[in-house]
């Protein structure tokens, strides 16, 4: 049983490695669509792709621990990393849920945020930016831009310098797109941190298992 118990969890540590790689390289994948967004959601987007990015190395490190431990059948490892495991659940528990709940107001708060900026005058350059990102246009298309520019930027259009960036070859709105966006990216985090969590739980079981029945050889 013993023996059992040791090869599931390197196997199941093997399983933290690539989803703690996977976490830090989604954080990374969010952290790099965001980082032209300067004025606008950044402080909210940049702190739930870094809190990501956190997770995701804290599991690849975690994982070390129960590695040698059940490699060597040390019990201090054991316990240690079980207890850092039980501190990690707990805090993708509280990021899963955080996520899911405010799932739902993203759209609100993305139309909030790119409307004000697109009707400042100082945040022109933030959405210019934004539409180059997300390959979008204005706030909700190229006819945001009646009365606030003579001719639409050519941000809204792909690149082509044979052509003029107009209406019929502009992108959509940024409100849809950019809420498209956060929407996929929330399910991709929460899927794969939910997934993590069922592992964990397995992995802490066992981890406690294999301690027991070292202590319990040992004189």
């Amino acid at each position: 049983m013993c023996f059992i118990v040791k090869y599931v969890l390197l196997i199941a540590n093997f399983i933290f490695t690539l989803a703690g790689l996977t976490l830090f390289g989604l954080g990374i994948a969010a952290l790099v669509n965001t980082s032209d967004l300067s004025g606008v959601a950044t402080t909210p987007l940049n702190a739930i792709a870094i809190s990501i990015i956190v997770l995701g190395a804290i599991v690849f490190l975690v994982a070390f621990f129960g590695c040698c431990g059940s490699m060597k059948e040390n019990r201090c490892l054991l316990i240690t990393y079980a207890l850092c495991l039980l501190l990690l659940a707990g805090a993708k528990i509280f990021l899963v849920v955080l996520m899911f709940k405010n799932v739902d107001n993203i759209g609100d708060l993305v139309d909030d945020w790119i409307t004000k900026a697109f009707y400042n005058i100082e945040g022109r350059d933030t959405i210019h930016a934004i539409e180059n990102t997300f390959l979008c246009c204005g706030t909700t298309g190229p006819n945001s831009y009646i009365g606030i520019l003579q001719a639409l930027p050519p941000s809204c259009c792909p690149y082509d310098a044979s052509q003029q960036c107009v209406s019929s070859n502009a992108y959509g709105g940024c409100i849809n797109i950019v809420t498209d966006f956060l929407v996929k990216y929330s399910d991709v985090f929460g899927g794969v941190l939910a997934s993590v969590l069922a592992v964990e739980f397995v992995a802490i079981l066992f981890a406690v298992m294999l301690s027991c029945s070292i202590g319990a050889k040992r004189p």
